[in-house]
């Protein structure tokens, strides 16, 4: 867990000290009447004016509050919860109408370069350019390069073979089919590339799909990546410009990822959830992901996870 003073502060600080509704969400990994016992104690002199619960381990509790204490009612849960996650914020700042999810290790539970080259016998040497590529050591676009140099004159057919066998991490379907039966545009953007994110954008029904491209000559790999690459950059770029295209702003929007080259996507969304986040986003993020599922993100987005008929759409954690 993030320490107190370690927590990026939101944006919704910044826009009002107003006294104003504030919702408390709570996704617990564990015993969420324990995480909600914690979470009365320490709301004190503040008045629960409704509590919902959301699924078998998810909840909100509704009070008003100025936005400082807000926030420093929130830095001391995220101390206090570990079993749990935990978001406060604004009432009005909820009800996200597009959501824009990073690929490896977020969605899927992998780095799916590092399970093709983990195949072709070489994972440990490209694995290692990866870790330092996400965690910000090193430029996003000379080791997506460096990498795929490496693999010169591979088979394509091994990148259908990983997307065919990668896992998807907890809650990824449910966060997709929730999102979906509540209206909420969907988009999947990788520095993966095509011959993976576009089976795993369709297994899961994303509205939407962007990733890297390889350069292939009679089925093989040419050790080159076609332009643009999807970067951080990027990455951030397709979040305004499909938010633009939809009529909505970018406070509409949630965005979702684990590294480095998420983090200006992460930081121009109006909410920004770091899933198992890699330090440096960790660090300017305030709405984390560590010990629930991905689904937990429906919670946070204010999105209702029910079909047309009312009745819910997930599957029981």
């Amino acid at each position: 867990m993030t320490a107190p003073g370690q927590a990026q502060a939101p944006k919704w600080l910044r826009r009002s000290s107003a006294s104003q509704p504030f919702v408390a969400t709570v996704c617990s990994g564990g015993d969420l009447d324990r995480a909600l016992a914690a979470l009365g104690a320490e709301l004190g002199e503040l008045q629960v004016s409704a509590q919902r619960r959301l699924a078998a381990n998810a909840c909100d509790l509704t009070f008003e509050s100025q936005p400082g204490r807000a926030w420093a009612l929130f830095q001391t849960l995220r101390e206090k919860l570990c079993d749990a996650d935990v978001y406060v914020q604004p009432v009005s700042e909820r009800g996200k109408r597009l959501l824009i999810c990073d690929m490896d290790m977020t969605i899927v539970a992998a780095e799916t370069l590092d399970e093709v080259a983990a195949a072709l016998g070489m994972g440990e040497r490209i694995a290692a350019i990866t870790a330092r590529a996400m965690h910000g050591e090193i430029d996003f676009n000379e080791a997506l390069r460096e990498r795929i140099a490496m693999l010169a004159g591979q088979p394509e057919q091994v990148f259908h073979d990983v997307a065919r066998q990668v896992r998807l991490n907890p809650g990824a379907e449910n966060l997709v089919a929730g999102a979906t039966a509540a209206g909420v545009h969907t988009i999947l953007i990788s520095g993966g590339f095509t011959q993976v994110a576009q089976p795993i954008a369709r297994r899961l029904g994303f509205d939407e799909v962007h990733c890297n491209r390889l350069e292939l000559e009679s089925g093989q790999l040419t050790g080159r990546v076609r332009e643009p690459i999807i970067n951080a950059d990027l990455k951030c770029q397709v979040l305004q410009q499909r938010a633009q295209a939809r009529g909505l702003t970018l406070r509409d929007c949630c965005a979702i990822g684990d590294g480095a080259n998420d983090l200006p996507m992460l930081t121009a969304a109006g909410l920004g959830i770091g899933y198992h986040a890699k330090p440096v986003l960790r660090a300017a993020t305030s709405c984390h992901i560590d010990a629930s599922d991905l689904d937990s993100a429906l919670y946070f987005m204010g999105v209702d996870p029910t079909d047309n008929s009312g009745d819910t759409i997930l599957n029981s954690p």
